[in-house]
């Protein structure tokens, strides 16, 4: 692939993006793109986590119509060729590209393609014995191999059909007899003892004379449950009656009462049978249990009776297996399929054994490039693995000083963040080992890879990156909103002409080349600080705190400076020549300081401006430091302006170093529950810190996004007006 054409419309939270990536020099291997937390780093991963999913990127939200256009050259990319490293950790699902690098190529086609065949036979005999034990399907693999006591469907069902069988088991039904519930009466001692006694007994129920039973129709728990619900509704209280068949007439509740346990007595005279009876009544499952007795024949209840004693239930289990998968047609042709694949079965697992494990490498990475990991990694599965007989399984050593102890993946309880993290990163690994194998063409989008990481181990993920970047036909487009990260891969292997950034109007995102990225004070804003209005009010808190460490904070420049972030009593008196004056003393610079504009109502004024442009290119670190000083600054023009007011002194000015935190402090305490509280609440969590700028703390701001800015300061000027 030498170019990438995306055009996106309406995917996700991207209404508009059209850019052309250009992969045709050795350099432009790899793409970094800055885009603070909102703006479209988690859209654009999605939508072509959407493609490689074979899926249409759609837009959630709104419901508008979508379109997109993904070409590699100038044909729509294959799903096959993305692969997306999202930001969310997932630390519990293992990667199918653990298994992909540890098998041979050849041996695993043809393993896939034998195991894929006795698949399909497997799930077709599961079916037709589902139709016959009523167990659910998901269940009968695992029951069958329980009863038999074996561990491989196969060999197992090979065992079943050699077994021999006697008598007749058509009857019965595996999922009716052998329920948790039914099986809790089946080992009661009242079954055990009086099982065949309660049979008879409740046989005549349905041919003694006055009985109103019909086999299969209308039997005692039904009788129960149907007059317990019209005594329960009120029917006998209401003063109605029922009329039973035979009956010369109709008898009230007492009278049916008299009748119920006059048919019962048989049973009922008997505190056990009485209780067994009981028992079997109790729910569904057992009174399936015994609408299932109650339709057998006398000889098949007798039959079902003695195997249902203790020592005759694990046979009974097994043999009525054995009645379902015997002259089962699903059983024959999953035996003939695997009878004549067996042979070649075991020789490929027999070759599997003398493989080099593949998955060293990966492993060996992971635990030499990421440091002070808690644990050590292995594939503890590694025959199966290599044969690609399930998902490798992880093992991880953990250990402090003698101690030592090894846990499965699904073990792991207490890593922190930045360890899942790394977790989740070995699975990236091992898909890229596994393209490595194949030579396939992957274009990885990488989505904030650096996240919970420490300054350690984000350099271990900078350091592979750089090694994906020397893989011929490997292409990466890596999207963080970290800047420092942002910086990382530019000073290492991104070259900066592929360092992007984000621009976005009403309507569009645009990727723009990044300027600034290293240097920023010296490349960007000293050369400008006299030309660019909004560099001139941005440099005010830099400069502020080099005098700070240069003097200390009784220097009067200092104090005129903090005049320019603070609303004192003389701010509205200092000019921008004023600011040159101490700038020029500062930098040793011959600026014009000749301005009589006084700083406070340009910075206003540049504020302004920000909120009705259209469009914000590149870091906006200037337009963004700018309107944290005039959101501060309108915020104590109105808390000292309320001041004044409730203390009825149009002197008023604060006098204390933290000025801010003071007039928040005060006018709480004098104004209950001011609904104006909100938005300054807002500005001190948000834009204070952001005024304390040095060359070594301004990330965070680059990483606020400037419509939240703008949002703020509409906000505070709101409360001036």
């Amino acid at each position: 692939m030498n170019k990438l054409s995306v055009s996106l419309n309406n995917c996700y939270g991207i209404q508009s993006l059209d850019h052309e990536f250009d992969f045709t020099t050795p350099k432009a291997k790899a793409y970094a793109i800055y885009a603070p937390n909102g703006l479209m780093k988690t859209s654009f991963t999605r939508t072509l986590e959407a493609l490689a999913k074979g899926d249409v990127p759609k837009e959630e939200r709104y419901n508008r119509t979508s379109t997109h256009s993904v070409k590699a050259d100038v044909n729509e990319i294959p799903k096959e060729m993305i692969y997306v490293l999202k930001s969310e950790i997932d630390i519990r699902s293992d990667s199918p590209a653990i298994t992909n690098i540890l098998v041979n190529p050849g041996n695993k086609a043809r393993y896939d393609e034998i195991l894929v065949d006795l698949d399909k036979l497997k799930k077709n005999l599961t079916k037709s014995l589902q139709k016959l034990s009523k167990v659910k399907q998901d269940d009968i693999e695992k029951t069958i191999l329980g009863d038999w006591k074996e561990k491989d469907l196969a060999s197992c069902i090979l065992k079943i059909n050699a077994a021999k069988l006697e008598g007749d088991y058509s009857p019965y039904v595996y999922a009716t007899i052998f329920d948790p519930k039914t099986i809790d009466v089946l080992k009661s001692q009242e079954f055990i003892s009086k099982a065949t006694e309660f049979n008879e007994r409740y046989q005549e129920l349905f041919n003694q004379a006055g009985t109103i039973y019909k086999k299969g129709i209308f039997n005692p728990a039904k009788a129960e449950t149907s007059f317990a619900t019209l005594d329960k509704q009120g029917f006998f209280s209401g003063g109605h009656r029922v009329h039973l068949e035979g009956d010369p007439a109709s008898i009230d509740k007492a009278e049916l009462d008299q009748k119920l346990q006059a048919i019962h007595a048989s049973i009922d005279g008997d505190v056990t049978l009485k209780k067994l009876r009981a028992s079997l009544a109790k729910n569904a499952q057992t009174q399936a249990l015994t609408d299932l007795i109650e339709n057998l024949s006398s000889s098949h209840v007798e039959f079902l009776l003695e195997k249902l004693t203790p020592a005759s239930q694990p046979q009974f289990r097994k043999d009525l297996w054995a009645s379902y998968v015997q002259n089962n047609p699903d059983a024959t042709a999953y035996l003939s399929s695997y009878a004549a694949s067996k042979d070649e079965i075991e020789s490929i697992e027999a070759a599997a054994t003398h493989d080099v494990p593949r998955w060293t490498k990966a492993v060996e990475l992971f635990n030499d490039r990421f440091m002070d990991m808690p644990f050590t990694l292995a594939v503890s599965n590694q025959i199966q693995a290599v044969l690609g007989k399930g998902e490798a399984k992880l093992k991880f050593t953990f250990k402090d000083g003698a101690d030592q102890i090894e846990w499965s993946r699904e073990e792991l309880k207490t890593l922190s963040q930045g360890e899942q993290r790394a977790l989740y990163l070995l699975n990236f690994i091992f898909e890229v080992e596994a393209r490595k194998l194949a030579n396939k063409e992957t274009l990885f989008i990488i989505d904030d890879v650096a996240d919970s990481f420490d300054y350690k181990n984000k350099h271990a993920i900078v350091q592979y990156l750089d090694d994906l970047n020397k893989t011929p036909n490997f292409h990466q487009i890596i999207l963080t909103h970290n800047f420092d990260f942002f910086r990382t891969l530019a000073n290492n292997f991104v070259h900066r002409d592929r360092c992007l950034m984000t621009s976005r109007s009403n309507s569009s995102i645009a990727l723009v080349k990044a300027e600034g990225i290293n240097n920023y004070f010296i490349n960007i804003w000293k050369p400008k600080v006299a030309t660019n209005m909004h560099i001139l009010c941005a440099t005010i808190p830099f400069t502020r705190n080099l005098l700070e460490y240069t003097k200390d904070g009784n220097d009067p420049d200092y104090l005129a400076l903090t005049s320019l972030l603070h609303w004192k009593s003389n701010t509205d008196q200092i000019t921008v020549g004023k600011y040159f004056e101490i700038y020029n003393r500062l930098f040793g610079t011959t600026h014009d300081e000749s301005s009589t504009h006084p700083v406070k109502d340009l910075l206003f004024a540049k504020a302004d401006e920000i909120c009705v442009s259209a469009t914000h290119d590149g870091l906006n670190l200037e337009d963004k430091v700018l309107l944290s000083m005039a959101i501060r600054m309108q915020a104590e023009i109105f808390l000292i302006n309320e001041l004044r007011t409730i203390r009825n002194d149009t002197t008023y000015w604060c006098q204390e170093k933290n000025q801010f935190g003071i007039l928040i402090k005060d006018y709480s305490s004098l104004v209950y529950a001011s609904p104006e509280m909100r938005t300054l609440e807002k500005v001190s969590v948000t834009v204070s810190s952001n005024i304390h700028l040095n060359a070594f703390m301004y990330e965070p701001i680059l990483d606020l996004t400037i419509e939240h800015l703008i949002k703020l300061y509409k906000e505070v000027c709101d409360l001036n007006t």
